[in-house]
This record gives C-alpha cells, sequence and structure tokens, in this order.
C-alpha cells in the first residue's frame, strides 16, 4: 500500500501516567510493591490500585510473570523481572521465596522485595483447590514459615492475601469449604495475634458465596475462575482502602494530601477524547476491500470517553485513522508517547505512523492489540524509524518537534482483519 497518500493528520500519543511524591509524614515517599499474577493484574487495570494509591501519595510498584516483569510507579513496564522461582506464586512458592537469602545488591525475588516499605503478595486462584486435609496442614505450614521470616523484617509491612475463590467446575464443594477455613485461618487472631507488621486482605472473603465458590455476579462465565470487571472495580478500591489505612496505622503517618502531579497537565495531554471538538477530530483513509468508522465512543479508560476505531480489512489492505497535528515544538522535551487501549479481540496487527510534512516514520515493531483488558503502551522516540516504503528525503531521523500528524494503521498482508478498538488518554512522557 502507498501509505503516503494517507490524508494528513495522525495522532496518537500516551499516557503519562502520576509520577508520586510521597507520604505526609515522609521525607520519601512510602513504597508499595504488588506481587501478583493475573487476579492482581485486574485489581490494576480494571480497579485502578495504582490510581488510587498513587492519589493518596504512595508509590505503587508491581511484579507479574516474569515475561510481565516489574512495572514502576508511572504504570511503566521497565523489561526487567526478579526470577520469580519457576514463575510460582502459590503458597509452596511464597514459602520458597520467603527462605531465600537476603542478598545485598539484591540478587533474588525476596532480596528485591525487601527494597520496598510495603509489600504486598498474593497466589492465584488454583491455590483454592485444596484437595485434602494434608495440603490444607501443609498451607498452614509454609504461612507459619513465611510468618517467622516476616518477624525479622519488623520495619516492613506485610500483605498477603487470602487465595481467591474459583467457580464451581473448576473445584468441589469439600475443597471450596477448605479455601474458606483457609481464609479464616489467615484472618484469625491465631495468625495474626503479636505480628503487628502483618495485614491480611481477604479476597476469598470478598469474592466468595455462602458455598465458597466465586459469586455468580462476579464470573467471567462458568469456566474462567478470574473475577470480572465488576469485582475487580470493587475489589480495587477495597484493597485501596485497606493498604492505606494499614499503612498510616503501622508507620504512624496521616492520611497522605492527593498529589498534584496525580492531575495530567496540559501540555503532557495530547487528547483525552472527553469531547471531540472539530479540531480534535480524526479522519479515516480507506482503499479498496476496506471499511472503518473512527469517533469517540463510549466509556473510556476511567473516563466517559474514548476513540473507537472499527474496521475491517482485506489481506494486504491497510486502512488507517489520522489526525493532524500542530503546536509541536515542546515534544523534543518529552521522551515519546503512551496511551491506554483495549480491543475486542487480541492480536490484531496495529501500526503507528508519525508524520514530517510528507516523511512517514513507523515503528520498528508492530504492535498486536491486548484483548479487553486496559492496558498501557508506552512508546520512545527511539522506537520510530523511517518507512521502507518512504520517498527519499533528507530525514532519517525523527525530530518530534516537526511531527505534523499521527496515524492508526490496522492490516496484515497475510490475512483479512477486522474487529474494534478503543484508544484513550494520549499524552506525551517525560
Amino acid at each position: 500500500m502507498n501509505r503516503r497518500t494517507i490524508a494528513a493528520a495522525l495522532l496518537l500519543a500516551a499516557l503519562f501516567l502520576m509520577s508520586l511524591s510521597g507520604a505526609a509524614a515522609q521525607d520519601d515517599p512510602i513504597r508499595i510493591i504488588f506481587m501478583h499474577h493475573s487476579t492482581g493484574a485486574g485489581l490494576i487495570w480494571q480497579g485502578g490500585a495504582r490510581e488510587g494509591l498513587t492519589e493518596r501519595g504512595y508509590e505503587f510498584w508491581d511484579h507479574g510473570y516474569n515475561d510481565e516483569g516489574l512495572t514502576n510507579a508511572a504504570g511503566e513496564n521497565l523489561g526487567l523481572n526478579w526470577d520469580v522461582p519457576g514463575d510460582n506464586t502459590d503458597p509452596d512458592g511464597w514459602y520458597a521465596i520467603f527462605n531465600q537469602p537476603v542478598g545485598d545488591p539484591p540478587d533474588n525475588t525476596f532480596s528485591h522485595m525487601l527494597e520496598y516499605d510495603v509489600i504486598i503478595f498474593k497466589s492465584c486462584f488454583p491455590s483454592s483447590d485444596i484437595q485434602s486435609e494434608e495440603q490444607f496442614e501443609t498451607y498452614r505450614d509454609y504461612y507459619l514459615s513465611i510468618r517467622e521470616v516476616i518477624d525479622e523484617y519488623p520495619d516492613k509491612l506485610f500483605i498477603p492475601f487470602t487465595t481467591p475463590p474459583l467457580v464451581p467446575n473448576a473445584t468441589t464443594s469439600e475443597n471450596a469449604a477448605r479455601a474458606r477455613r483457609w481464609s479464616e485461618y489467615l484472618t484469625s487472631d491465631e495468625y495474626l495475634d503479636g505480628h503487628p507488621n502483618i495485614v491480611v486482605f481477604d479476597i476469598f472473603g470478598l469474592l466468595a458465596d455462602e458455598d465458597g465458590f466465586l459469586r455468580e455476579d462476579y464470573r467471567v462465565d462458568e469456566w474462567d475462575s478470574h473475577p470480572n470487571d465488576i469485582a475487580n472495580g470493587e475489589l480495587g478500591a477495597a484493597l485501596v482502602e485497606r493498604v492505606d489505612l494499614s499503612i498510616q496505622e503501622f508507620f504512624g503517618v496521616e492520611a497522605p494530601a492527593p498529589q498534584s502531579s496525580a492531575a495530567p497537565q496540559a501540555a503532557d495531554m495530547i487528547q483525552d477524547f472527553e469531547t471531540m471538538t472539530p479540531d480534535e477530530s480524526w479522519y479515516i483513509y480507506l482503499e479498496d476491500d476496506t471499511d472503518m468508522t473512527c469517533d469517540r465512543g463510549e466509556p473510556g479508560y476511567e473516563s466517559e470517553g474514548a476513540l473507537q476505531i472499527t474496521f475491517q480489512a482485506a489481506s494486504g489492505r491497510y486502512p488507517a485513522c489520522s489526525r493532524g497535528l500542530t503546536d509541536t515544538g515542546h515534544w523534543a522535551d518529552a521522551q515519546g508517547l503512551n496511551f491506554f487501549w483495549k480491543s475486542d479481540a487480541p492480536g490484531i496487527s496495529v501500526d503507528i505512523l508519525l508524520w514530517i510534512e510528507q516523511s512517514p516514520f513507523e515503528l520498528k515493531t508492530g504492535l498486536e492489540t491486548p484483548g479487553e483488558t486496559w492496558t498501557l503502551v508506552n512508546l520512545a522516540w527511539d522506537d520510530f524509524q523511517k518507512a521502507s516504503w518512504a520517498d527519499d528525503s533528507n530525514l532519517d531521523v525523527l525530530e518530534p518537534s516537526r511531527i505534523d500528524a499521527i496515524a492508526i494503521t490496522f492490516g496484515n498482508w497475510e490475512q483479512p482483519q477486522q474487529g474494534t478498538i478503543w484508544v484513550d488518554d494520549l499524552r506525551l512522557t517525560e
């Protein structure tokens, strides 16, 4: 496709997540690490845990599966992981992690965790399929050992989760009953008395029905035990409150004032899609055997509006949604762009083009849509290169201050594609 004919303008700029200042009674912000897998990710992306704790003045970091690794307080994935042994965060995995030797500098998972003031850790829902009394007692032994290690770090606050409940098709009534007993044990005086730096977040109690299964209104379907977006919204708010109050009590600090840095600066925000004025409109470029709509849709990422693009394209066809830009001289002071997005189907091929006059710059590595969970994309200026299909020109290196258009293009050379994506909070990153 000759993309030189793509009309005018394109903008896709990205979300600069809030950086943190610090808790009110401290010189430095209280730093939180949340160790999790997919259920924990739902509390962050759909439950607003990072934003909620950021607004209260804390630094919230998280670590997912090893291939996801560490995400900093600004919501930026650092491309680093702490080599969680076997990617195992079941009770036996935490037992192994808490019994790792502590290195300085940090050289294993536990050593890295201890760099933070507040350490939140959880197991995923398969751990709630407790199949025997022997397994229950083994869990108890693991967490008694973990408690002994925690006692060695009285200046750190540890917040373990109970295990999330399963849907009925993933366990039995007997095993679900043991999972309930397990949550009751971890939240009991028997486990917590005399250990003031342990506060348990009872995710099981918040999600389970009277039979110990994931509540019906919290299910994605009858086979998937991940809590749905309704559950994550409620859980995220509950987690923020629990962590905030626990920090205030344990560290003896007052509730931090909301940080001004949590509010987006006008100069950083390219478009938030709460409105769509004529100057903010995006335009469509179509080829044969393609179709597309590109306009404001609802809802957005923690907001009322987002850019909604619905398209279909035959193989080898590349429709685009684009917007012209003005007043980009200050873009040279930024590091790149970021944004939140989601789609109705994962794996859709997407490219971002930045234009300077008639010179297109494309991503060195294309993107693929993430699916139905809002996901942050960070794009550095160095991620763009002059398009291989562009005309010869003297401009071979992207100059951000001269960008005058941005486009989102879709398509795959080998197969047709179709779907809908939503893009929100397009900002410069600093």
